[in-house]
C-alpha cells in the first residue's frame, strides 16, 4: 500500500501575563522570545491513519489528552485513538489546567483544527530514517557526592562531586518525509531536558531554535518536530565548567548544536518501507508514592524546625538551593511529604499508553511521564524492532519516574509529593511498553 503523509501547524503562544510552568513557582510571562506551536503529523496506509501531535508545552495531563481524543472523535476524526500527543517540555510555556480554561479551550480547538488540516493534506510520501549521536550537549544531572548521597544539579565546579549516578542516551533517531521530490518533514527523538532559559519570557527553548537553524541550512521552512526521549535525569548542565548555562543564548547554542548534528546526518537517510501501519493502546495503573512512618515523622520535625523560613527577597528557589539544603527548601519538601502522607484516598490513577508501528522496522511507544533515561534504554533493549522510539511526556504526565533504587539515594526528582508516582512505576512502564511492542 502507498504511504501518505499530512502536516499542519498552529501557533499556541499564550497571552501576556499567563503564568509559565516548569519551576517551583508560577512566573507570569512578560512577553515572548519566539512563538510556541503545536504540530500535527499524520501517516496513512490504506484506511489506517496514525500520527503525532507535538506541543511546545511543559506537559499534558492525562485528562486533557482524553478530552482531545473525545472531542476529535466528535468532530469526525475517528482515528484520534491512533494519535500520540506529546509535549516538548519547554519550561517557558504556560500552565494548562482548569485555572486557565480559555487557553485550554483554544488549545483543544487548535488541535482538532490541525488534525483536520493534516488529514486534508494527505498525499503520497516516502519515510526515511537515520541514526546519529550528539555527545556534547546532554549530561546525567544526578551525581554521587563524596558524602555518599545523590544530588541533582549539585552546582558547577563543586569539589564534592564524585561521579554521575548514571549514563546518557546520546542516540538521535532521525526521521524524514520526502514528498514531491523534497523533504517535507524532519522528526527527531532526542534525550535532553528542555529547560535552558529560565526567567519569565515565553520560548519553545532549544527545539524551536533547532528548527530555525535547520531551516536556515536547508533553505526553506521545513517543519521540524522534536519528540523528547526519556530525560528525567538528563539535562544540559556541564558541571565541569563554570559557564553560565541559563539564558536564551544557551537555548540558541544547544539548538544550533543539535541542528548541526542533524544536518550532517541528512546524507545518511535511507528509505523505510512502510507497507502498513498498526497501533495498539493499553491502560496502565500508576500508583501514588507511599510515605513510610519514619519518613513522615522526620518530615514533621523538619517542618517544625524551619516553618518560619522564607527565600531571600521572595525569590524563587533553584536546584542549586536544593543541593545547598537552603532552610526554606527543606521546609518546602517536608511539607510536600507531609501532604503526600496525609492525602485523602483517591481513585486509581489510570493512564493510556500506545505504540505506533510504521512498517516492519520502526515502532514508537509513549511514556506518560518524565522517565529516567535507563527506562528508555531498557525499552529499546527489549524491542524486536530495529528502530524503537520511546517518547516521553506523551499521553499525559505523572512527573518523574525512575527505578526503585533511585528513590533511596536522594535527588529532588524522586522526592515525595501528592502526585509522585510509586517506586515501581518505572518497571511497570517498561513492562507495558514491552507488551505493546510485542502486540503491535
Amino acid at each position: 500500500m502507498t504511504l501518505e503523509f499530512g502536516f499542519a501547524k498552529e501557533i499556541i503562544t499564550p497571552a501576556y501575563g499567563l503564568p509559565l510552568r516548569g519551576y517551583f513557582n508560577p512566573r507570569p510571562n512578560k512577553g515572548a522570545y519566539d512563538d510556541l506551536a503545536l504540530k500535527a503529523v499524520l501517516f496513512r496506509t490504506g484506511t489506517t491513519m496514525a500520527g503525532f501531535v507535538s506541543y511546545d508545552l511543559c506537559m499534558l495531563s492525562h485528562e486533557l489528552v482524553e478530552r482531545m481524543i473525545a472531542e476529535a472523535k466528535q468532530a469526525g476524526l475517528d482515528f484520534a485513538d491512533n494519535v500520540m500527543f506529546a509535549a516538548t517540555h519547554t519550561h517557558t510555556g504556560p500552565y494548562i489546567d482548569s485555572r486557565y480554561a480559555k487557553y485550554v479551550d483554544e488549545l483543544v480547538a487548535k488541535t482538532i483544527n490541525a488534525l483536520k488540516r493534516a488529514a486534508d493534506s494527505m498525499a503520497p510520501a516516502e519515510l526515511l530514517h537515520a541514526k546519529t549521536q550528539c555527545t556534547t550537549l546532554a549530561f546525567n544531572r544526578r551525581y554521587w557526592m563524596k558524602s555518599g548521597i545523590v544530588l541533582t544539579n549539585p552546582g558547577k565546579l563543586n569539589p564534592e562531586i564524585d561521579r554521575p549516578e548514571g549514563n546518557v542516551d546520546y542516540d538521535i533517531q532521525l526521521f524524514a518525509v520526502r514528498q514531491a521530490g523534497r523533504l517535507a518533514l524532519l522528526m527527531a527523538n532526542i534525550v535532553n531536558h528542555t529547560d535552558t532559559i529560565g526567567g519569565n519570557i515565553v520560548s519553545a527553548d532549544w527545539p524551536g531554535r533547532m528548527e530555525c537553524a535547520i531551516q536556515a541550512e536547508i533553505g526553506y521552512d521545513i517543519p521540524v518536530v522534536t519528540l523528547v526521549g526519556p530525560q528525567g535525569n538528563i539535562n544540559h548542565f556541564n558541571v565541569a565548567t563554570g559557564a553560565d548555562q541559563t539564558s536564551y543564548a544557551e537555548a540558541c547554542r544547544i539548538g544550533k548544536g543539535y541542528a548541526a548534528v542533524i544536518n550532517a546526518a541528512l546524507y545518511q537517510l535511507l528509505p523505510l518501507e512502510v507497507a502498513d501501519i498498526a497501533v495498539v493502546n493499553t491502560i496502565v495503573e500508576v500508583p501514588y508514592y507511599e510515605v513510610g512512618d519514619d519518613q513522615y515523622t522526620e518530615a514533621l520535625k523538619v517542618y517544625e524546625k524551619y516553618k518560619d523560613e522564607e527565600m531571600e527577597d521572595g525569590r524563587d528557589f533553584t536546584s542549586e538551593d536544593i543541593a545547598r539544603k537552603h532552610p526554606f527548601v527543606l521546609k518546602y519538601f517536608a511539607k510536600r511529604l507531609i501532604e503526600c502522607h496525609d492525602r485523602p484516598p483517591r481513585p486509581k490513577r489510570l493512564l493510556r499508553m500506545l505504540a505506533i508501528r510504521l512498517g516492519k522496522q520502526a515502532c514508537f511507544v509513549s511514556i506518560p511521564a518524565e522517565p529516567f533515561t535507563e527506562i528508555g534504554q531498557d525499552i529499546k533493549k527489549r524491542s524486536k524492532y530495529a528502530v524503537t522510539v520511546p517518547v516521553a511526556l506523551a499521553q499525559g504526565a505523572v512527573g518523574y519516574v525512575g527505578y526503585p533504587e533511585h528513590y533511596e539515594r536522594g535527588g529532588y526528582e524522586t522526592s515525595p509529593s501528592s502526585e509522585t508516582a510509586g517506586k515501581y512505576v518505572g518497571k511497570s512502564f517498561v513492562d507495558a511498553a514491552g507488551e505493546l511492542i510485542a502486540r503491535v
